[in-house]
């Protein structure tokens, strides 16, 4: 049965005459009518479950509620009446994250008389959608997955597909200038320049449709090299333009515009630049730009570099157990104006590392948390003080505070970009007063090197998606030379390993006592001398691995699955393994001896009875998996 607009207009009716907007007190009463406008005969009778718990990754180890979960389809979280649904983002996402198996595909976030629909699978922090309480009925088709038919949902807010298609577009105008002789480098800061000058134009950092208008005057005779040149230089002038033709630029500088490198495009290639540039920039997704990157690296060296996109929810996986929940805690438990001024300094200076950053996505979405953090930080110094947030002296958080490396140039500067455009969105979605121009340039801070032979910046969190590459085929895609350089370089690592591992045994070394780590691995890591090399340094060292996913299917294009390993060196109170709490001492024992058995076979000692043996702990763990007892991985602690 599809909602009909009488049915959807009678339960508007029903809150406006019956709901005050109480959580507690109303929750339900407003949810299993909401389900009876959808044609269901109530939220329970649908398979909808109230007040589900869930365990919270914690120090206290505490249980939260969820208010109602119909898994597979939407997981719904109510407030009161008035309430700033963006405070709540963080909860309903680590709600969402414990609910397996069988997540549920969207959540709601409502306050009686707005919601907040999000995807976590394919856009963060921006609902795909929101939907006033009265406009209910004319906008039932943004909760298509609500009816008895499951449809499919269409959203007003979808910035996936406007990203997908605009990364597209200009991946393959730089292919295009490519092809016909521009040089490389030249070529792609070319076409970044332009990604920025069309985000910044819809976001109102250009004036109003200046770069348009500009190719545009190109279509219609004018030479792109003069005013697409012209229009890039002058976003270098320090000051506003005062007049002409660029009247109102401001200075962006960046280091993006230091260097100017005009190019006269052909009329083909300015129809091609014209249709991007219509698109709507201002709901770009800088943590999937990576589709840009992606989309103009030869897929050669893709494979042989081991170079991969990570989805915004899997690099959640690392940045929230690694960063945002350390730092969220410790907001909660500061009481006083002066431990709250302490954190406030503290998180000012806090340093974040990605030593393979390709785009940039793993930086971009642990700035938007950092920025998030702080703005918790300061509502309660606010609260505490009785002031208003503007009368508090602050400096900001900034992009100056990350920092990362990788050996593809375009990466780099397309991980600057990232970062560029990331400071304007946070506080466009924070509704913040600190000034978005100038730029940070980040010319010293994400750079062109190689991580595993070059001193690291000394960083508070280390987090990324280092190259994934088996030990037996490391040798023919990178090098007897490189190879050789790089068991010289790790003396300890007697073996071959997957490369990732020599990102773990650095990292670790990397950070200090109140230092954090998350690095996505091949799941090799955790077996045979992979496992030695990496998992098991960590642990021998001072590690404890707090929180992991043993394994998952990779978002990317590569066709593997992962592990997502966080680690720290200050003893956690809670251990996490594939989203369960601490596993129990007796399952752990037979998968360390599970262990011990494959590295025995791996070095062909007594195999037959190892064969055995490995047989029968095989069915004895398999049992215990039906039973529904959680299978956990080598970083148990």
């Amino acid at each position: 049965m599809v909602a009909t607009s009488d049915s959807l207009r009678k339960f508007v009716t029903f809150c406006q005459q019956h709901i005050k907007g109480e959580e507690r007190k109303e929750a339900q009463t407003f949810l299993d009518r909401f389900f009876r406008a959808f044609g269901h005969e109530g939220a329970l009778e649908a398979g909808a479950s109230y007040e589900e718990a869930i365990k919270k990754s914690s120090k206290k180890g505490k249980t939260g509620f969820a208010d109602l979960v119909w898994k597979p389809r939407v997981l719904i979280e109510m407030k009161k009446r008035g309430e700033d649904l963006s405070k709540h983002y963080s909860q309903a996402f680590d709600y969402w994250t414990r609910l397996v198996p069988n997540r549920p595909k969207y959540v709601i976030l409502c306050n009686f008389d707005e919601f907040w629909i999000y995807d976590f699978d394919t856009q963060l922090d921006t609902p795909v959608d929101i939907v006033d309480l009265q406009k209910l009925p004319d906008r039932a088709g943004a909760f298509g997955f609500m009816e008895l038919g499951n449809r499919k949902p269409v959203f007003n807010n979808n910035q996936v597909e406007i990203t997908e298609r605009a990364a597209r577009r200009m991946g393959e105008l730089l292919l295009a200038l490519e092809k016909r002789g521009i040089v490389k480098l030249t070529a792609q800061r070319f076409i970044l320049q332009c990604v920025l000058a069309m985000f910044a134009e819809d976001r109102q950092l250009l004036p109003r449709d200046i770069f348009i208008s500009c190719v545009q005057d190109c279509l219609s005779g004018e030479n792109s090299y003069d005013i697409l040149g012209g229009l890039f230089r002058e976003m270098n002038q320090p000051g506003i333009t005062p007049a002409g033709r660029y009247k109102g630029v401001d200075f962006f500088n960046g280091g993006l515009f230091s260097v100017i490198h005009p190019i006269e495009l052909t009329p083909e290639e300015l129809k091609f630049l014209e249709v991007a540039a219509k698109e709507d920039w201002s709901k770009i997704r800088p943590a999937i730009f990576g589709n840009l990157f992606e989309g103009t690296v030869d897929k050669k060296e893709r494979h042989a570099k081991g170079i991969h996109y990570t989805s915004e929810a899997d690099i959640m996986k690392i940045v929230r157990p690694t960063i945002s929940r350390y730092w969220e805690e410790r907001v909660e438990a500061a009481g006083t104006i002066g431990e709250l001024s302490s954190l406030q300094m503290e998180l000012q200076s806090y340093r974040v590392l990605d030593p393979a950053c390709g785009s940039g996505n793993f930086l971009y979405i642990a700035y938007q948390e950092l920025k998030r953090i702080e703005q918790l930080l300061l509502d309660k110094i606010t609260q505490r003080r009785r002031s208003k947030k503007d009368q508090i002296q602050i400096s900001f958080v900034t992009p100056q505070q990350f920092y990362g490396m990788d050996t593809n140039p375009f990466a780099v500067e397309l991980a600057r970009v990232t970062l560029m455009i990331g400071r304007k969105i946070a506080i466009d979605n924070l509704n913040l007063t600190e000034p978005a121009l100038p730029l940070d340039t980040l010319d010293n801070n994400i750079v062109c090197q190689d991580a595993l032979f070059t001193d690291w910046v000394k960083a508070d969190a280390v987090i990324g998606n280092p190259p994934f590459l088996g030990g037996k085929h490391m040798r023919l895609n990178l090098g007897d030379e490189y190879i050789d350089k790089v068991f010289k370089r790790f003396p300890d690592v007697k073996d071959s390993v997957d490369f990732c591992a020599y990102w773990f045994r650095l990292a670790h070394d990397n950070i200090d006592e109140k230092g954090r780590v998350g690095l996505v691995a091949t799941n090799s890591i955790s077996q045979g001398k992979s496992r030695v090399a990496a998992l098991d340094y960590v642990t021998q060292n001072g590690g404890y691995i707090h929180e992991a996913i043993s394994t998952q299917v990779w978002s990317g294009e590569a066709k593997v699955h992962v592990s997502l390993v966080n680690w720290c060196k200050e003893k956690p109170q809670k251990y996490y393994l594939d989203n369960n709490d601490e596993p129990s001492s007796k399952l752990y024992k037979l998968h360390a001896e599970l262990d011990q058995l494959v590295m025995q076979a791996y070095n062909f000692k007594n195999s037959d009875d190892i064969l055995e043996k490995l047989l029968e702990l095989n069915l004895e763990l398999a049992e215990k998996e039906k039973r529904g007892e959680a299978i956990i991985g080598p970083w148990a602690p």
